[in-house]
C-alpha cells in the first residue's frame, strides 16, 4: 500500500523532479564504528550497496579539541584508536567497490566560537590542513579514497556581518586549497537553515551568506541538511529554503545536494523516523538537488541492527520500486 501511494506521489512531482529521490550515500560517525573489524565493515558496505548507496561519508576523523584521532596520526600531542579505523574503512571498501569520503578534524567549540575570531579560526585550519595532508599521504593509494568532507556546518548566525563571512571564508578556503594541492578529489560541506530563527535572518541574507562564505574556497559540493529531524524546518519549509540556497550555489559553481535527516527527536535520544516522512523529504527536495545524502543509514536505518531492520526493509522496498 505504501508502495502504491509513493508511485502516485512520484507521478505528481514527475513534473519538476530533476533527480531520482533515492540515497547514493550515507553518513557514519566515529564513535559507532572506530572498533570495527574488517569483516564488520564489509558487511556494512553489502547492506548499503543493496539499496543503492555507493558512498559512506566518515564525518570526523579527529577531535582537535581533545587531540585523539582514530588513525595513527603522527601529530604532536594526539592519542589514537586502538584500530586504524581510516585503514579498515578504506581497505573493506577497496575489496567490494565502495566509495568513502573522509570528514577531517572538529572541535566542538566551534558552536560557541565567534567567527570574529579569527585566530581560532586560524588554528583550525591549520590543524585540518595538517590532517588532509596527513591522511593523503597515508592512505591516497585507496582506490576508495573517493573525495573529502569539511565536518564544520555553517548556519545563519555564524555570518551575519561582512567580517563574518570574510573569516569563514578564509577559514573554508585553507582547509580546501591544502586538500587541492594533494588530491583531485572533490570536497563536500553540509550547512543548515534554521526556519525557527527570527528577526534579520531572512532566506535573501542566507542565500547571500552562501555566496560570500563559500565563493572561490575551492569546495565543490554544498550538501544542505533539511534539518526536518532536528525540528528546525518543516516539510512545508523546505521549497523555499532550497530554491535559494540552490540560486546561490549556482551563482558561485557549488552542487548541491540534500541531507535527509532519516531520525526524528524524541525526549532521551534521537529515533528513527518514519520512512513515509523520509520519502515526502525526498519528494520535497528532488527538484533542486543533484543527489541525495542520508543521515544516516548507519544510525536508524541499519539492516544489520535488529531493531531497525523493519524501517531498512521498506526504504529497500520503495528503493527497488524507484530502479523501474
Amino acid at each position: 500500500m505504501l508502495i502504491n501511494w509513493w508511485k502516485g506521489l512520484s507521478h505528481f512531482f514527475g513534473r519538476v523532479r530533476k533527480s531520482r529521490p533515492t540515497f547514493s550515500s550515507s553518513f557514519i560517525q566515529y564513535w559507532y564504528c572506530q572498533n570495527w573489524d574488517y569483516d564488520r565493515w564489509i558487511e556494512e558496505y553489502r547492506m548499503l550497496q543493496k539499496i543503492g548507496i555507493n558512498e559512506i561519508i566518515l564525518q570526523s576523523i579527529a577531535d582537535t579539541k581533545s587531540h585523539y584521532a582514530v588513525y595513527p596520526t603522527k601529530m604532536e600531542g594526539y592519542s589514537s584508536n586502538g584500530i586504524d579505523m581510516v585503514e579498515m574503512a578504506l581497505s573493506a571498501a577497496d575489496s567490494v567497490g565502495m566509495n568513502v569520503r573522509i570528514g577531517l578534524g572538529f572541535n566542538k567549540d566551534w558552536w560557541s566560537m565567534d567567527a570574529h575570531e579569527l585566530g581560532w579560526l586560524d588554528y583550525e585550519a591549520e590543524v585540518n590542513s595538517a590532517i588532509g595532508t596527513e591522511i593523503f599521504k597515508m592512505y591516497g593509494k585507496h582506490q576508495a579514497l573517493a573525495g573529502w568532507y569539511i565536518p564544520h556546518e555553517f548556519h545563519p548566525l555564524m555570518a551575519v556581518s561582512h567580517d563574518q563571512q570574510v573569516n569563514l571564508n578564509r577559514f573554508f578556503r585553507k582547509i580546501a586549497n591544502t586538500i587541492k594541492m594533494n588530491s583531485s578529489k572533490t570536497i563536500m560541506i553540509a550547512p543548515f537553515y534554521n526556519a525557527r530563527l527570527s528577526g534579520p535572518i531572512t532566506l535573501a541574507l542566507w542565500s547571500n551568506s552562501i555566496r560570500h562564505v563559500f565563493k572561490d574556497t575551492g569546495i565543490d559540493i554544498l550538501a544542505l541538511q533539511d534539518s526536518i529531524g532536528a525540528g528546525f524546518n518543516t516539510l512545508d519549509d523546505l521549497d523555499e529554503i532550497y530554491a535559494y540556497t540552490k540560486k546561490a550555489t549556482e551563482e558561485i559553481g557549488l552542487t548541491l545536494y540534500a541531507v535527509t535527516e532519516t531520525f526524528r527527536e524524541a525526549a532521551r535520544e534521537n529515533m528513527p523516523a518514519s520512512n513515509r516522512r523520509i520519502l515526502k523529504q525526498l519528494f520535497k527536495t528532488s527538484a533542486y538537488v543533484h543527489s541525495f545524502v542520508a543521515f544516516s543509514i548507519a544510525h536508524y536505518q541499519n539492516g544489520n541492527v535488529p531493531a531497525q531492520v523493519k524501517n531498512y526493509e521498506k526504504y529497500y522496498k520503495y528503493f527497488l520500486d524507484h530502479l523501474q
